[in-house]
Parts: C-alpha cells; structure tokens; sequence
C-alpha cells in the first residue's frame, strides 16, 4: 500500500468502468433489510468524489496507480506524494479521463496536492459520463481532534486499479506514539508520530485515498502498512493534512500578495486568528475573532475554502469580505498589498558556523523557550546545527540560542525546517518562522521564507528535557525535498562577540 502498483495502460479503461459500476451494484445488494442504510446513502453520495490516480514521469511513461480525494469543487484532489507523479490521469466515477498537474507537495509529510484540467471539466456531457456537466462532488475534511479511538472507518479507494473499492473497519489508535508510552519511550516517532493506525482492509492501490467517517467527512489520507503484521495500516491524520494544505498552496509567497490575515486552519469556522499591524486587513479594521463568513458574495464552507479561495487572488485584486462580529454582520473591501521579498544583508568579515550559547534551566519550568533570550554566558562555535553544545552532557537539562547567518544561493520561495526531540524554534530577521516547542519525541517542523539571495540573520532555539537528542536543519527551494542545510553555508560574526565582551 505504501507503493505504486504497475499495471498495463489498458487498465485505465477497465478501472474507469468499474468505478462507474462495482461500487453501486455491492450497495444495491443490500438495500432492502439493510439496518445500516446510513451508511449505504453516505458511501453512495461519496463514491463520485473518490480519484482513481494513474501516475506518469515527464516523458509519458506510466509509473502506477493509486487513489485520492476530491476536496474542493473548483478541482484540487488530495493524494499521497508518493502516488503523484509529474503528470497524472485522475478517474472519477461518471466522468470521462481528467488530467491533473500538481500543485505542490510536503514529501517529508507524503502529501501531495493536484487540479484537474479545466478544459476536460467543461466538456459536453454524454451517456457514458452522465456527471460530466454537473459540478464536481467533493468530501469534507473532518477536524483532527475529533477521531477517536474505535471509531468505525470506511477505507475508500482502488486497490490494484480495480476501481472504488471499500473496506470497514475502525480506528485502532490516534497519534500512535502519542498514545503509546513504551513506544514513545523505547524507539523515534518519525515512522508513525501523528499517524492515524486503522484495521480496515487496505493494499497497494489505496494509498492517498481517504478514511471517512460514518458522515461522509475524510479524517484521514492512508498512506502505508506494515507488512509483516496482519491488519496493521496507517493514515495521515487530517491536522497534518489542512496544514500542509495551507503550506503547500503557500498562497501569499507563492503570488507575492499581502492581505495580513491568519486563520485557524485546524477550525471548521474561518475565525481571523491575528492581523498583520499595518496590513490591508489592518486597515480595514478586521480584528481577532472576526468570522469571515463569505467572499465576494459566496458564503464559505470552512477554512479550507478559504484557504483554497486565497489561492485564486492575485495582485491588484479587491475581494470583498462578509464579516461577523458578535451579533454584527459587515462587509469590507480587502485591497491586497505587494509582498517585499526579505533582503539580504552585508558581512563584510563572515566566519564558518554559527555561535552557540547554552545555559541550563530547572526542568520544573514547563515552558523553557518562553520569552527567553540570549543567555550572557560565552559561546562557542558549532560549524554543524546539532542538539549537543560543547561541554553538555546527555544528563543536562539545557537550552541554546543558535545564531548567525544562512547563506541563500538562489532567491525565490524557500521551506526551512527543524526536527528536534523536544522543544525548538527558528527565527529568520527576528520573525518567528517555525514554532515546535514542547517535550515530545522526534517531531518535524517547516515553515516558508521568500529570502533574497545573500545572508540572512537566523536564530534557532532549542532545549533538552534528557531522553533521546535530536535537533536538525533543513531546508529545501519551493517544493523540493527537505535536505541537511550545508555548513559551508553558516556563518557568524565574530566582531559581534567582541563587541559584547568589551562591554
């Protein structure tokens, strides 16, 4: 399941007539005496949202098949990164073959975000695609906190491209490391930490299709199994799905566009979670705790329309906001501001690495990197990022302040990123880009940067609370894959430490 399955071309035929077919005979089966006609109803209203996805590399040659998820009416499909490939055949029940580009990828979280091409949307309707002119069907996103283990499942996809296929089950853990204290104590949460584990019937073929719950919400992306051991599959978790989707459509860096505005991604409702001093949002008067209710005169599903709605702005664009505040409902017109990309700064005398300063704190302090400031102790130089300073044991409680400069090659849109088993945040210009902050096991971090080529001051926080050391930097040029950053590009002044120790 965690693999593409190969199959022949003639297979995008037979699983497209499947799609039109199997599911609904299975269900008409049942429809008379059936006590559970909840479900039927719900699996039969879903099924045309359920993607049949054929992979193909840049050359046309066909790399396998696996499943997705309709999210959005306007087109974009959700899928596994490792199904997606640079060009794609996407099937939907009653409709004929839709290409699909793709619109951005989390590798080191396997998601992968497509649209369908407009114009095979728009085509004529026939008998054999009687949904071609109705607008798309699409699933709900369901709110991460609300699995629960033993909650019923149904596994939705097309195992072995045989078309939409289903399987029953429930949800076996949530968060699975999480949950499970020897495990979290006794090995890293890379492989399973913030995974949904499920015991539905899943095999190659269904990886990026969805678990729904008995409403027809997804609430989650099955994405790998294990092998050697019987009915143990594993599903990513909507919280890590919607904001990947926020990053991944990256929508004010991505179209160099300000409207200063945050949302809640995590929240059914599109509540302004904070507002950018000076920005369009700003001067409009929104405020903390504002609902954004509809735009441009269409009323909002959730945070995920929106985020998708702010993905079709552009520059120059004037969208108008329907805004509720408390018993009071009004309109603004948001004008959108150029983004400035972050300039770069001037180092006339650069030295390799970074300066490290380390203290160690009472472990009795909950928070250790809250409002916490550079430590007036002398520091030392750490030519790689790494979780150990020089002169700490594996016994210390401590915490370090890693700063300096990171060297950008290439200008553009970049996707930092920390790892770190237990607390960790990265500044860029003093702006905090990356909050992982906490005790917890190995968990991974990203946050993007529109950053000039040339330095750029960087600090990065980190504390030990004993346990497993773990802290690493990455980083990546748009969607790439996440990799080491290279210490040839690290660097610190050291006249700033002179500085400070002649005063």
């Amino acid at each position: 399941m965690g693999y593409l399955v190969r199959r022949r071309p003639v297979l995008v035929f037979a699983a497209f007539g499947a799609i039109g077919w199997c599911l609904p005979i299975s269900m008409a089966c049942g429809q008379n005496g059936d006590p559970d006609q909840a479900v039927v109803k719900m699996l039969e209203r879903v099924q045309p949202a359920i993607a049949v996805v054929y992979a193909f590399d840049e050359q046309g040659r066909r790399l396998g098949i696996g499943s997705g998820s309709v999210i959005d009416p306007r087109g974009y499909v959700l899928t596994a990164k490792h199904v997606a490939g640079e060009r794609n055949i996407v099937l939907l029940g009653g409709r004929p073959p839709l290409t699909a580009s793709v619109v951005g990828r989390m590798p080191e979280f396997d998601v992968a975000i497509l649209r369908l091409g407009h114009k095979a949307l728009q085509r004529a309707g026939e008998p054999m695609h009687p949904r071609q002119q109705q607008p798309l069907d699409f699933l709900s996103l369901g709110v991460g906190s609300e699995v629960r283990m033993g909650q019923t499942i149904f596994n939705i996809g097309s195992p072995g491209g045989r078309g939409i296929v289903v399987s029953r089950g429930m949800v076996s853990a949530v968060n699975f490391t999480g949950v499970n204290p020897l495990s979290l104590a006794l090995q890293s949460s890379t492989a399973f930490d913030e995974m949904i584990q499920f015991d539905a019937a899943s095999n190659p073929g269904n990886s990026g299709g969805p678990l729904v719950n008995r409403r027809g919400q997804q609430v989650g992306m099955c994405v790998s199994g294990i092998p050697s051991e019987e009915g143990i599959h594993f599903a990513i978790p909507m919280g890590t799905v919607r904001r990947c989707l926020s990053e991944i459509l990256c929508n004010e860096l991505r179209y160099q566009y300000v409207s200063g505005i945050e949302i809640d991604v995590q929240s059914s409702s599109v509540t302004v979670q904070s507002v950018v001093d000076g920005s369009p949002a700003d001067d409009v008067g929104l405020r903390i705790g504002d609902e954004i209710v509809a735009v441009d005169q269409r009323d909002l599903r959730d945070s995920i329309d929106w985020t998708i709605t702010c993905a079709q702005w552009r520059l120059g664009q004037v969208p108008e906001l329907r805004v509720q505040r408390g018993d009071e409902t009004f309109t603004v017109k948001l004008a959108l501001a150029p983004r400035k990309r972050e300039r770069a700064v001037e180092l006339d005398d650069a030295s390799p690495g970074l300066l490290c300063y380390a203290e160690d704190y009472d472990p009795a302090n909950p928070s250790p990197l809250a409002n916490w400031q550079r430590p007036d102790v002398e520091p030392t130089t750490m030519t790689k990022v790494g979780p150990i300073p020089v002169g700490q044991s594996e016994d210390d409680h401590y915490r370090v302040s890693i700063e300096g400069f990171l060297r950008i090659e290439k200008a553009g849109r970049h996707r930092l990123a920390l790892e770190s088993d237990d607390g960790s945040k990265l500044f860029i210009h003093d702006h905090l880009v990356i909050d992982n902050d906490g005790n917890h096991a190995e968990i991974l971090r990203s946050g993007w940067v529109d950053l000039e080529a040339g330095l750029h001051p960087i600090r990065i926080q980190f504390y030990e609370d004993q346990g497993s050391q773990v802290l690493e930097f990455r980083m990546a040029l748009g969607d790439d894959e996440l990799t080491p950053v290279d210490p040839k590009n690290l660097f610190h002044d050291d006249r700033l430490v002179d500085a400070e120790a002649a005063n």
